[in-house]
């Protein structure tokens, strides 16, 4: 019988194949380590503190630790039932005879039947999420000119979420407004052509070799798309009833229109779940930061389209011929980070607005980096965000240096043709866009810190909850916001809207 794993060590002492290999006396009780994750290097003990035992029983021993009957393997510890692995520590601690599904530890045979269940099945279907007023029907005459193209980039994707994008978008989507449905396969070893084909004659599938990171990956769906109207999507989201009309009404409206449908929340760690969110806006912190804010405008919800600041750049519709317009995206941007503060830029301060459309709805799972599929390097997206500083806050670039220290010095490559097409496209400065879209961003100018710099910069206080760059205290005060916005608009309606100096007839696209 061999010993319990939470009262033995094991030697790192040498052995032969077939042979025997030095194995310690029981610990006294103030040597024994806690039960948790097995070290990688354990320390070897004197050699007149061992047995010996033969070699093969000896390694199935330190393979795995040893249980009663009724225990089970947790990975490095062992426990009465798989709920008891975790001991506060969440998914890391659940590994062995163990598995984390939908936010508990279960016997891994329960936890790849319930997965394979998930495949087999049908996609989760979503609640209706809609705010009370949203439209019954649409004139669908107001879409006799519009074909759209889902562009769908993905990498490392389950099946299962793949699967149940592609079957939600098909049971919820009128088929006559679709063109197709482009699946990018930036680097994937298995692209899943013929399971997604088999699911509509409209798929295409683009097989990109290796990985070239995201941003390329979309550029390259847009090249092939034939539709007059984008959407981009993404591979682990469930629309919801209803859901394009209302951004194409968006664009029949305003031609120039980013028009993003109100992302409502499945759990990383529960596909099936779906949460309904309140009325928020998309922004940036001074380091390029995506952040969300509820300032007080849209926290009453109505079926109304209403402005944003920013875009969170995965899910959204815009005309083709905008997008290409406006040159999106910079070629130089590699992989992941930085498509987001470059499709703000460009679409506010060069003539077009960014709408969140409540009555449009879709699910997406957000995940944290420990759930995301792929890796990401940081420093690459610190350089994406390097290259569109200096295009894009000019004026304004010493505040990103600030919170973004590290950008300082990084090498800009190519950079001359960026210039060149910013200065063909005339647009804004950042002045008019703190001035007239992003009042929290200009509030908080003179108030930005650091948590981890020494000197003047460093954060004197608590940071603001899922912020980096201000305290708690430094946050614009919601009558602030509101009485602001409204000087804002008053400005608006006086000079006939926020882009009335354009003489250009916006109704050409």
């Amino acid at each position: 019988r061999f010993p319990n794993s939470e009262r033995w060590r094991s030697a790192a002492l040498s052995g032969s194949a077939g042979g025997a290999i030095a194995m310690p006396l029981p610990q006294r009780a103030d040597e024994r380590a806690a039960p948790g994750p097995r070290a990688a290097a354990l320390p070897a003990l004197a050699l007149q503190r061992h047995r010996l035992w033969p070699l093969p029983l000896l390694l199935l021993a330190l393979g795995a630790p040893q249980r009663g009957a009724a225990e089970v393997l947790c990975g490095g510890h062992s426990a009465d039932a798989c709920a008891g692995c975790p001991q506060g520590n969440g998914q890391p601690w659940c590994n062995g005879d163990c598995a984390w599904n939908r936010g508990k530890c279960v016997l891994r045979e329960d936890a790849e039947e319930e997965e394979q269940a998930e495949v087999d099945g049908p996609f989760p279907f979503p609640p209706d999420t809609r705010p009370k007023g949203c439209p019954k029907e649409y004139d669908e005459a107001q879409f006799k000119d519009l074909k759209v193209s889902v562009v769908l980039p993905w990498l490392k994707e389950k099946w299962v979420h793949l699967r149940g994008t592609m079957e939600a978008l098909l049971h919820f989507t009128p088929d006559h407004l679709i063109e197709e449905y482009i699946f990018v396969s930036d680097g994937n070893s298995d692209t899943k052509e013929k399971e997604l084909k088999a699911l509509s004659s409209k798929v295409k599938v683009i097989a990109l070799p290796t990985r070239q990171g995201l941003i390329r990956a979309k550029m390259r769906g847009v090249e092939e798309a034939k539709g007059s109207v984008i959407v981009f999507m993404e591979g682990h989201c469930i629309v919801n009833k209803d859901w394009l009309q209302p951004l194409l009404h968006r664009i029949v409206l305003d031609p120039k229109a980013l028009a993003m449908p109100a992302l409502d929340i499945i759990p990383q760690e529960n596909w099936h779940d779906y949460h309904k969110t309140p009325p928020i806006i998309w922004r940036y912190e001074w380091n390029m930061n995506l952040v969300t804010s509820s300032p007080g405008h849209t926290s009453r919800e109505s079926p109304e389209a209403y402005l944003t600041p920013g875009t969170s750049g995965g899910i959204f519709a815009i005309k083709r011929e905008w997008f290409l317009y406006l040159g999106l995206f910079d070629v130089g941007m590699l992989e992941w980070g930085g498509d987001h503060f470059e499709l703000t830029m460009k679409v506010w301060r060069c003539g077009g607005l960014i709408e969140i459309v409540p009555c449009s709805r879709i699910g997406h799972l957000f995940r944290d980096p420990e759930h995301r599929p792929y890796p990401v390097e940081v420093n690459q997206v610190v350089a994406n965000y390097n290259r569109l500083a200096n295009i894009w806050l000019k004026d304004h670039l010493e505040y990103f240096y600030r919170m973004k220290p590290e950008a300082r010095g990084m090498p800009l490559e190519g950079m001359e043709a960026l210039h060149e097409h910013h200065a063909e496209l005339q647009c804004k400065n950042m002045t008019w866009y703190l001035d007239n879209i992003d009042h929290e961003m200009k509030y908080e100018m003179d108030k930005i810190c650091h948590p981890f710099v020494n000197g003047k910069d460093k954060c004197k206080g608590e940071l603001a909850p899922g912020r980096f760059t201000i305290t708690r205290k430094s946050q614009m005060p919601m009558d602030v916001y509101i009485r602001t916005r409204a000087e804002v608009e008053a400005g608006w309606n006086e000079s006939g809207g926020v882009h009335a100096d354009l003489k250009k007839d916006r109704s050409e696209l």
